[in-house]
């Protein structure tokens, strides 16, 4: 079988425009469903405009999350930095991070 090249690249303007339209799809999605689901509760208990409104910012809210969520993943670097405790000081933080060099580069741990 031919190996097939590959048209796309990962960086380039195909995924900045997906990401565009996840962005579109996942701020939209929650605010109707959440109308929907706003005029329908409105109906069945009789406050209609009360209930559509809240929960239209209900799904205001969720979009904005799912937006957030969606650019900090796309923006984020694939090496976190280390989390280190409050109680830890600076010299046995130092100190981790230099045995933990030590222990990669001779391949063993203790």
């Amino acid at each position: 079988m031919k190996k097939r090249k590959r048209i796309i690249k990962p960086d380039g303007t195909v995924s900045t425009l997906v990401l565009i339209t996840q962005i579109g799809v996942g701020m939209m999605t929650p605010i109707a469903l959440c109308a929907v689901a706003g005029y329908f509760i409105g109906r069945w208990t009789g406050l209609e405009a009360p209930a559509f409104i809240v929960m239209m910012f209900f799904g205001i809210a969720v979009g904005y999350r799912n937006v957030w969520v969606m650019v900090r993943k796309y923006t984020q670097n694939d090496t976190p930095e280390e989390v280190i405790p409050e109680h830890v000081s600076e010299a046995e933080a130092e100190f981790r991070k230099w045995k933990e060099e030590r222990n990669t580069a001779d391949g063993s741990k203790e």
